[in-house]
């Protein structure tokens, strides 16, 4: 079996198997990611470690299983490699930066009912 087809098998797994993440599964891609080196495979390892814990299941899934896909497909270039391997990291946390938490603009306080 090609690491292609591994790959493809591996990410449909954890889609399919989602919410729980089998880290064993995790664990396996990851190594043959890692043995691909490329920045596409390394930028999707690095996001799928992650996943359930740092990153949210539903918001990583999906556009990992593209990342794969993009990755594996023998017809595409690097230009599209390259664009898949910026949305992927786009999922990573900034380092040193909380998550920001949405407040409204205007003080609660100061809002009235309408009345009509």
């Amino acid at each position: 079996m090609s690491d292609a087809t591994t790959i493809e098998q591996l990410i449909t797994r954890l889609v399919h198997e989602a919410p729980v993440i089998d880290r064993a599964i995790v664990a396996e891609l990851v190594r043959v990611l890692e043995a691909d080196g490329r920045p596409l495979a390394r930028a999707i390892a690095t996001v799928v470690t992650r996943v359930g814990t740092e990153i949210d299941i539903g918001v990583a899934l999906p556009a990992l299983a593209m990342a794969c896909t993009t990755l594996c497909d023998a017809r595409l270039t690097e230009r599209e490699r390259e664009a898949a391997r910026f949305e992927i990291e786009t999922l990573l946390p900034v380092p040193g930066k909380a998550p920001t938490i949405a407040a409204p603009d205007v003080p609660l306080t100061s809002l009235v009912r309408r009345r009509d």
